[in-house]
């Protein structure tokens, strides 16, 4: 390209000298109009400065002349006269001057022959004793040519020096201007003329190569068109592979629709005809040539829709064509001339509209579904069928696990019967502490009086009414079913401050408590059945029972719960324990504490036990932490 861009150098560009012309023509006139501008103004100021001289030479002349004229003339000194009118001669611009008095011309100096530019005149007098005394006029006449002249002549010189300064500016403008701008636009012109898409290699150049700090305009413009071409390049390279790609997709996507037998149908609404691919054809039973051939074809393919759905989908067909929709993707059953009803799944999608809005162009896809869907079709009838079976086998079933429910329901009474009588066992086991109550009530009071002094019988008396009220008070717990969520810390807390109370103890009791423990289950059980373990510790020391001996301990492990009441007095007298029961006559405790334990080992699935080592007593109450019922 370089090559193509260098030759024929020798041969003139139609545009070479134009721009070259235009700039000097309008640099020359440019310069021109300031030059003679600039010159009018220094003119001017110089005819300014010049008058402006003038004017202070008549005022000097009057202020220098005026007087010392008139006093010659009254002196009648005429050599002094003469001086003076010589001297106002000397004066640049004064072409002559005379004195005129009433009787006529008095004495002149200068030339005569030249009429003067301008004249001034100054009246002559002298004063004396206040008077003045009229003597004649001085007349000066003033010529402007001189300074014409000196004018014109400084203007000639101004305007020639300011032609030849312009004229050589310009041409050596004009010849940067060529060397810098107009070669390389030429060059750049010469490059466009061979540039086209052929030779997008080709770099334009403009040699030499300028560096980054000094490159100008018409490089950064060169670097542009050479971006440009290099981006024209990349694009068509780019438009090259997607063309490429997209013939080759276009050629899969063929292969795809041959292989799949996708029908595949142009309408144009304006021509009202349809171009489709013979797969089209053959799904509706024509040919290529009868489909392309159709009068009113999307009348005629609207009426092969059959099926419950035909009106919908008709209509949604002419909403579409209304350009009302856009896309309508669905399920067709339709029944082709002289063949059997077939099955498609359709898209049929507006592709071009016109001014208006209304689509001119409808695509129409077509896939053939109808092996699938007989398939289906028959699936479903076996489907059907098996559901016969499987209803009469259901119905087998449903009698079988009628007579098994039957079976279990027996079972279940058999099992019933079995835990009532488990449960009646329990029930003995755990009354057996009251029949034990019952019984040492029954001994308390048949008393015989004949054989027992009166104090023994109201002693036991006094037992009796004990005992029943702990049975009331016990039969009164053991009946309250209700629960409800609780801290065992502060039950054992608000018991041992009611305990403190009720017997009127000095010292608080020693408590190893947990911060919290919080339970779901029978509150009211609970809490009697540790007052009464507080009441029999209490009962087992009557005589020397302190509180500060007494210590309260609660831990847990695993799902049990654990509340330890240990009395440790050496000093105290304990009543001894024979086989669980008190030696004096405090039995009354122990029998509620037995019925306690039952109560628990019902409720809390727990227990009540007591201990004593020589002088320090242990009463442990255990429970289950998961027990809710």
């Amino acid at each position: 390209m370089s090559d193509a861009v260098n030759k024929d150098k020798s041969k003139k560009h139609p545009g070479g000298q134009k721009l070259a012309v235009k700039l000097l023509t309008y640099v020359l006139l440019f310069s021109s109009f300031v030059t003679l501008a600039t010159s009018s103004y220094i003119i001017y100021s110089d005819y300014l400065q010049a008058t402006n001289e003038l004017d202070q030479s008549i005022s000097q002349i009057k202020a220098g002349y005026q007087e010392s004229i008139s006093y010659s003339l009254w002196n009648f000194d005429s050599p002094q006269i003469k001086t003076q009118l010589a001297g106002i001669l000397n004066f640049p611009g004064v072409l002559n001057v005379y004195i005129e008095t009433k009787e006529g011309l008095l004495h002149s100096a200068g030339d005569f022959e030249q009429s003067g530019s301008q004249k001034h005149a100054f009246d002559l007098f002298f004063t004396s004793a206040e008077r003045q005394y009229p003597l004649g006029v001085l007349s000066i006449n003033i010529d402007y040519k001189g300074l014409y002249e000196t004018l014109f002549n400084k203007a000639l010189n101004i305007i020639t020096t300011q032609f030849i300064k312009t004229f050589s500016v310009s041409l050596f403008i004009l010849f940067i201007f060529q060397r810098l701008v107009t070669q390389r636009l030429v060059r750049m012109s010469r490059w466009a003329s061979h540039f086209n898409l052929n030779n997008l290699n080709y770099e334009l150049s403009l040699s030499p190569s300028p560096s980054v700090s000094s490159a100008d305009e018409i490089d950064a413009v060169a670097s542009a068109i050479n971006s440009m071409r290099l981006s024209l390049k990349s694009d068509i390279q780019k438009r090259e592979l997607v063309e490429a790609a997209l013939n080759k997709s276009q050629y899969k996507l063929s292969i795809a629709i041959n292989n799949a037998e996708l029908g595949f149908c142009e309408y144009n609404q304006k021509t009202d005809r349809f171009m489709g691919n013979e797969h089209f054809s053959k799904h509706l039973g024509i040919t290529p040539q009868q489909l392309e051939s159709l009068e009113n074809p999307i009348d005629w393919f609207k009426i092969l829709i059959t099926g419950d759905r035909a009106i919908e989908q008709r209509e949604r067909i002419n909403q579409l064509l209304h350009g009302h929709m856009e896309r309508i993707c669905t399920a067709l059953s339709m029944a082709p001339p002289d063949s059997e009803v077939r099955h498609f799944d359709a898209t049929i999608q507006a592709s071009d509209w016109d001014d208006n809005g209304l689509p001119t162009t409808i695509v129409i896809c077509l896939l053939d579904k109808t092996a699938q869907v007989n398939a289906s079709n028959q699936a479903s009838e076996l489907n059907y069928a098996l559901e016969q079976k499987v209803t009469k086998r259901t119905e087998e079933l449903t009698y079988e696990q009628v007579q098994s429910k039957a079976e279990i329901k027996k079972l279940q009474q058999q099992l019933v019967s079995s835990e009532q009588q488990k449960q009646r066992q329990l029930d003995q086991g755990s009354h057996r502490p009251l029949e034990d109550a019952l019984i040492q009530l029954q001994k308390l009071t048949n008393i015989d009086s004949s054989n027992i002094k009166n104090v023994e019988a109201n002693l036991q008396l006094q037992q009796a009414n004990y005992l029943i009220s702990l049975l009331s008070s016990h039969l009164a717990a053991s009946h309250n079913t209700h629960t409800q969520t609780f801290d065992v810390v502060s039950l054992i807390q608000d018991s041992l401050i009611e305990f403190k109370d009720k017997f009127s103890l000095t010292s608080e009791a020693n408590t190893r408590l947990p911060f919290s423990l919080m339970l779901d289950s029978h509150q009211t059980l609970l809490t009697y059945c540790f007052n009464h373990c507080l009441i029999t510790m209490r009962a087992l020391n009557p005589d020397s029972f302190d509180n500060q001996f007494l210590t309260v301990n609660l831990q847990i492990e695993e799902d049990n719960g654990f509340i330890t009441l240990t009395y440790d007095n050496h000093a105290a007298q304990i009543n001894g324990l024979v086989d669980n029961q008190i030696v004096k006559g405090n039995s009354n405790e122990m029998i509620i504490l037995s019925m306690c334990n039952a109560m628990l080992e019902d409720r809390y699935n727990g227990s009540v036990s007591l201990v004593q080592e020589e002088k320090k007593l242990t009463i442990k109450l255990r429970f289950n932490i998961c027990a809710h019922s």
